[in-house]
């Protein structure tokens, strides 16, 4: 396989996995959206570093329920190893825990295709305006 298709392959591998990390915490079971990461993986969200599965089943599995709405996507790939930076919206069930911000991660090439290593996710702070503004 030439370097260009083995490159647009593993974006389009990549997009996969990460479209799938928005449905499969919507309509799937808990433990397929965990599938998308490595054992050993990095979750940091809430100022909190969330190390390995485990963990983040702890806390992610009792997250309210919603809408995940993946956007704009940038893949910076090298070797076996890809950069990704991508902006989201969360509406909950609860209006009151909808966010939206980005999700920085990384994800590594296994055996078993391409897996989430570290995710960090920024959330969007909200500023309210002035009344005079």
């Amino acid at each position: 396989m030439s370097e260009d298709v083995r490159h647009l392959a593993d974006k389009i591998a990549i997009r996969e996995v990460l479209d799938e990390y928005c449905l499969r915490l919507e309509v799937n079971d808990f433990e397929e959206w965990l599938d998308l990461f490595t054992q050993d993986s990095i979750y940091e969200v809430f100022r909190r570093e969330l190390k390995g599965r485990d963990e983040i089943r702890a806390m992610l599995s009792l997250a309210p329920h919603g809408v995940h709405l993946g956007g704009a996507l940038r893949i910076e790939l090298q070797g076996d190893a890809a950069e990704t930076i991508q902006n989201y919206a969360f509406y909950g069930d609860d209006p009151a825990h909808s966010n939206q911000g980005w999700y920085h991660r990384t994800l590594v090439r296994t055996d078993k295709g391409w897996k989430i290593s570290r995710t960090k996710v920024k959330l969007q702070k909200h500023v309210t305006p002035a009344e005079n503004a």
